[in-house]
């Protein structure tokens, strides 16, 4: 039987099966009975007929603005030229900077004279032979007589255990002697200079050696008297142990000469064999 929802029969007729008395009696008990109370309904609902149930609508969300046509936005996609000459970081440049006397290794500083004497070539004539000296010796490091303050500057990296070995030609013998006068002073802390040497140099003032020089070598040459001021003396003996050489060869070929190279290099070897100042 089909009930009739439309008419007001109908609607009577609902309202009465509503009631207690008359909902008692609709079900069979023993039906009742055979129901689980924790069955679930044994039936499908089909979507795709009959009413399906309304969603709400969402509320309308405000649209972000949109950026004005008239205002221009830079180009991201256009890429950036960089001039590696001027604009690239080279790495070996970055260094890191050192504190007075926190270096531990011996400072050995070769010092070369005027340019005008020097050749293009190191095997060749000039103040070759300083540079090829320098080469032989690890760690060392080659100047011009002009750059007394950068040797200075170098040498106060140095801690002060560690040997500090100078060796000039020409002017820059003189040069290596200035440094060692200005070293023995309360400024710098009467520094230390291990081994100083000097070949050829061309000063008529620095004859005289200080007193914080412990070893000296000087060669001078027997010829040119005008571009080397003779032998040196030390300020004080016991302190400082001097050792002049007269040479036959000239001002330009005397640091060629492989005597002279050898009693240089041995110095600085021996030097820096003793290590460390024992304290």
């Amino acid at each position: 039987m089909k009930t009739d929802l439309t008419t007001n029969g109908a609607f009577a007729q609902t309202q009465a099966l509503a009631r207690p008395e008359n909902t008692k009696n609709l079900v069979p008990k023993p039906i009742l009975s055979k129901i689980p109370l924790d069955s679930s309904p044994d039936y499908k609902l089909d979507l795709s007929t009959g009413a399906r149930a309304s969603i709400p609508a969402l509320p309308s969300l405000p649209l972000p603005s949109l950026p004005n046509p008239e205002i221009s936005l830079p180009d991201t996609s256009r890429e950036v030229s960089v001039d590696p000459k001027k604009d690239r970081i080279k790495l070996e440049e970055i260094k890191p900077e050192v504190k007075a006397g926190s270096l531990k290794k011996a400072g050995i500083f070769f010092i070369k004279g005027l340019d005008v004497f020097s050749s293009p070539s190191k095997s060749e004539g000039g103040y070759a032979g300083v540079g090829r000296i320098a080469e032989s010796i690890e760690g060392s490091r080659l100047y011009g007589w002009d750059q007394k303050e950068d040797i200075k500057k170098e040498i106060k990296k140095i801690h002060p255990d560690y040997p500090v070995v100078l060796v000039g030609h020409s002017l820059g013998g003189d040069t290596a002697i200035e440094i060692a006068d200005e070293l023995d002073g309360l400024k710098e802390g009467f520094r230390k200079v291990d081994l100083l040497v000097t070949i050829d140099a061309v000063g008529f003032s620095h004859d005289i050696i200080p007193q914080n020089v412990k070893k000296h070598l000087n060669v001078f040459g027997e010829k040119d008297f005008f571009l080397n001021d003779g032998p040196h003396v030390a300020r004080r003996e016991e302190k400082t142990n001097v050792r002049n050489i007269l040479s036959p060869h000239d001002h330009t070929d005397i640091d060629d000469d492989r005597e002279i190279q050898f009693e240089v290099v041995s110095l600085i070897q021996e030097t820096l064999k003793n290590g460390p100042h024992k304290a």
